[in-house]
């Protein structure tokens, strides 16, 4: 499911894609607050259905509006067709964000190896990283014999996900029910927030998800800035996701010998590499691309292992699809600002504005963190 569902030869190709239809920087990043704005109003009311009516049901749902988003992708050539595919590929999103990590979390407890968590969502991590690693090398080749052939070839792959997810098996658990389900819904996201050991790893979630989301697409501005040639785009993507893969692998190992804590300081590093790519835009400087992605993939699984052993089983979907919430706000926010400082002023100005943002806000997320790992609180 983690391959398949990041198994994207769209992706090296998507800014070009975009801009051979004639859009500006800042369609190009409403697009995807669009999607993100989609799965914000989707994210929540999924997770509770996991909850509810179970997480396998939940993932072969959300499989099936996978290929048809893409379908609509591969037919499309205008800002508005693009907005439609993004909205169907939010749907699809949506239903197994947080419902994964829930399934996989309830899976371990039920086998007595919850103490495993971070290892599997790093392996997770590491067979979706390289899902997109090997995809993008194909979808730049792809591209090179007409431009929306890496469309059509992801279409025919994400067919494959509605069969693979039949075959998961549903960890016993105790439902969730509730006899108003929208009443619940927001007293569970109220009690989250209100939980000063639970929401700065919810809102630390989403700040980190935003912030990497928002960089990625910004990195294809960045490679035609410099003069590299498209053929390249899928190459330095899989390298991005290699990088991602690898600290996903290895997020369980280096958190056990430099303990928990050590990856999250080492994000506050993902700010000051957005920096440094706007005040020296230069070939020398793409190495920050491939050591962000490793940052990220060390930090999330140690978030997540801390968000799901905060909350109880009933509600561990929706908890973790409300993180998925915070980076969709934020991604909305975020996103259309970096795409209007591109068009107003330049892609390394945008640069600057993310990097100083992202650390503003890192920082006493952090604080608020480190003050309750301390203390005991969730441990």
């Amino acid at each position: 499911m983690k391959f398949l569902g990041d198994f994207l030869p769209i992706a090296p190709v998507l800014i070009l894609y975009y801009t051979s239809a004639g859009l500006n920087s800042t369609q190009i990043f409403t697009i995807q607050a669009a999607f993100h704005l989609a799965v914000l109003l989707l994210e929540v009311p999924s997770g509770y259905l996991a909850d509810v009516v179970g997480r396998r049901k939940t993932l072969v749902f959300g499989a099936m509006f996978f290929p048809l988003g893409l379908a609509a992708y591969t037919v499309g050539s205008s800002f508005a067709a693009f907005v439609f595919a993004e909205v169907v590929l939010a749907v699809s999103v949506s239903m197994r964000s947080g419902c994964d990590s829930a399934m996989l979390f309830d899976s371990l407890r039920q086998l007595g190896r919850e103490e495993e968590y971070r290892r599997f969502e790093g392996r997770c991590a590491l067979f979706a990283r390289s899902g997109t690693a090997f995809s993008s090398i194909a979808g730049g080749l792809l591209a090179t014999v007409f431009l929306r052939l890496p469309f059509l070839v992801n279409t025919a792959s994400a067919l494959c996900m509605p069969f693979v997810a039949f075959t998961l098996v549903e960890p016993e658990r105790e439902p969730r029910s509730s006899r108003n389900p929208l009443l619940d819904i927001l007293r569970i996201c109220r009690h989250c927030l209100r939980q000063s050991h639970i929401r700065p790893l919810v809102l630390s979630c989403g700040l980190l998800m935003a912030g990497q989301l928002t960089g990625l697409w910004a990195y294809f501005l960045l490679y035609r800035e410099l003069g590299i040639a498209v053929g390249w785009f899928g190459v330095l993507f899989a390298v991005f996701q290699l990088a991602g893969a690898l600290g996903g692998a290895r997020a369980h190992a280096f958190s056990e010998r430099f303990g928990a804590r050590a990856p999250l300081f080492l994000a506050l590093l993902s700010p000051v590499f957005y920096i440094l790519l706007g005040l020296f835009p230069s070939l020398w400087l793409l190495p920050l691309v491939p050591a962000n992605a490793l940052l990220w993939n060390l930090a999330y699984p140690v978030l997540l292992d801390r968000l799901n052993r905060a909350v109880g089983s009933d509600v561990r979907a929706t908890v973790l699809s409300l993180a998925g919430m915070a980076g969709s706000v934020t991604f909305i926010v975020i996103s259309p600002l970096f795409g209007r400082l591109v068009d107003a002023f330049s892609l390394s100005a945008a640069f600057v504005a993310l990097g100083t943002i992202f650390l503003l806000a890192w920082a006493p997320l952090l604080a608020a963190m480190l003050r309750y790992w301390q203390e005991g609180v969730n441990e």
